[in-house]
């Protein structure tokens, strides 16, 4: 095997990387340069700018089920023709919150509506008003050329949002209607929060702090309720925009940006096996993590615990996923281990992914060559597969995970 296709095997997954790349980048070439001894091709940074990573992954994080060799199991789901019905029969609210988004091409698919666009889609953020569309003349946001902003509502309607977020990690909720930011202010950073129903900014505020590690305009952000939080150098700094107060959360420093619905993740080990999930305003522990056993085709190292973008679930992926150069699927991420963070029940899930979440906390997966659309739902592990003639043709992404490059 030659390094280049040791690298492509062992490639962290869009999720992963964000906090392994550097480690895993490390292996990876010490590994293969002692198995080859010839020069290596380039590897994907450590997240913290990701140009380079999402041109490697865009498609990456996206397609459910790409590729020879790669089975779709559904053991326990229900029949297809009940999983159709429920499909259909659904009102718009209900649909969206179940079913999610995703995009082919131009084509966005909420719940069991569509809606196609002239611009190419860039991201998507899940909100309690529908799911907010970035787009633009290409797929990725750090472009120089403008990005355009578009509310689609659970029924298909839409209507656009005037939005100038920039180079930077946006944050919405799905319990919100609104949408917070960081940007540059001189020296400083502004924090802001625009209301999506009314398109109006609701809270601005400016604070000071290190913003080193990343290569975005402003450090990335994450929400819930009246409060945001971005991650400076000395860790996560949050603003309370009903009181006005903002302050630093204890023992954030080199968190990783892994948080949502007001909850963050962090290792508590050195070897990051363990990990424990605390809320952000009162410093609880909510769950503890101990990631599963690494295997020698993942040499020695698994993948970050996740979150669901309702906070309900957390999930631990069995490899990284891997792309041959074509972008088509080699090694799935599953199969997969959701814990209830109430009940800190356990649910396997023996799927290959790679997943998406909707809404309301189920997983979203979709097959856009064979027209399919698979949700499961975490806290059982049942599945239901529908059919769904996908016509857009490009990419696909998933909501629910991050697209900001």
């Amino acid at each position: 095997m030659n390094v280049d296709e040791l690298l492509k095997k062992h490639a962290p997954s869009t999720t992963g990387m964000r906090d392994e790349a550097g480690r895993l980048r490390s292996d990876v070439l010490t590994t293969a340069l002692a198995e080859t001894g010839d020069s290596y091709a380039t590897v994907l940074p450590r997240v913290r700018r990701r140009r380079t990573l999402v041109r490697l992954t865009a498609a990456a994080a996206v397609l459910a089920v790409v590729g020879a060799g790669l089975s779709l199991t559904f053991g326990g789901s229900s029949p297809a023709s009940a999983a159709q019905e429920r499909f259909t029969n659904a009102g718009a609210a209900p649909a969206y919150g179940t079913y999610g988004a995703f995009s082919a091409g131009r084509t966005v698919y909420i719940g069991n509506h569509q809606v196609t666009f002239d611009e190419k889609i860039k991201a998507m953020y899940y909100t309690s008003e529908g799911v907010l569309v970035r787009m633009g003349r290409v797929d990725y946001t750090d472009d120089n050329g403008p990005s355009h902003y578009s509310l689609i509502r659970p029924d298909g309607s839409h209507s656009n949002i005037d939005l100038r977020m920039g180079d930077r990690v946006v944050a919405t909720d799905p319990s919100s209607p609104d949408v917070a930011y960081a940007e540059p202010a001189g020296k400083r950073w502004s924090f802001v929060v625009v209301n999506l129903v009314t398109g109006k900014e609701v809270a601005r505020t400016t604070v000071d702090g290190a913003f080193t590690w990343g290569g975005w305009e402003a450090p990335p952000v994450t929400m819930a309720g009246h409060r945001m939080w971005a991650l400076f150098d000395a860790g996560w700094m949050e603003y309370d925009w009903k009181s006005g107060a903002t302050r630093m959360i204890p023992g954030t420093k080199n968190a990783p940006l892994s948080a949502a619905h007001g909850q963050f993740l962090q290792p508590t080990d050195k070897d990051e096996t363990h990990w424990a999930l605390r809320d952000f305003v009162t410093g609880r522990t909510l769950q503890t993590v101990q990631l599963r056993p690494a295997t020698d085709d993942d040499m020695g190292h698994v993948p970050s615990p996740e979150l669901s973008p309702d906070g309900r679930f957390i999930r631990l992926d069995a490899h990284y996923t891997g792309y041959d150069d074509k972008d088509n699927l080699i090694q799935g991420p599953g199969p997969f281990q959701f814990i209830a963070i109430a009940s800190g029940k356990v649910v396997d899930l023996d799927r290959s992914g790679p997943l998406g979440w909707t809404p309301g906390g189920n997983t979203l997966e979709v097959d856009a060559k064979s027209d399919k659309l698979v949700v499961c739902k975490p806290a059982t592990g049942r599945c239901d597969r529908i059919d769904l003639p996908i016509s857009g043709e490009g990419k696909v992404k998933l909501g629910g995970l991050p697209y900001e490059s």
